[in-house]
């Protein structure tokens, strides 16, 4: 059993600990955030002001792949179950950052705030709760 709740426990701090980074993105670069929001499909995140990043391909950037970085947390102790949690996490659930980004940079700057928004609708059509700022 010791072994389940260090996977759930590195699990858990493995989505914390991305979803804050992309907060501190969104601090960072004064992104308006318009609610953090609990979907069934994407967990946890928020919901942003698209037309203030979207040709910003540094923010672009940063935002979608700088959770990557806790995936090193994995070298720091290779045996440890807890850990071997935030390369899963990060990869698998940083999958839907990357289709983001990708999609949004083969787009054409002038399109691209109208799919981001058309993405906003369909996201908040599975949301669970969220808290409006």
């Amino acid at each position: 059993m010791e072994i389940l709740l260090k996977i759930l426990i590195g699990f858990i701090l493995a989505v914390i600990l991305h979803e804050l980074t992309h907060l501190l993105i969104i601090v960072y670069y004064k992104i308006p955030i318009k609610s953090i929001i609990l979907t069934k499909w994407t967990a946890f995140g928020f919901l942003v002001d698209n037309e203030k990043y979207i040709n910003n391909r540094k923010i672009l950037f940063l935002l979608h792949f700088l959770p990557l970085i806790w995936c090193l947390f994995y070298i720091i102790n290779i045996n440890e179950p807890y850990l071997l949690m935030f390369p899963v996490v990060n990869i698998f659930g940083g999958l839907g950052d990357w289709y983001f980004y990708f999609r949004i940079i083969s787009l054409e700057p002038e399109k691209r705030i109208e799919w981001a928004n058309k993405s906003d609708e369909k996201i908040l059509k599975s949301i669970i709760w969220q808290k409006e700022l």
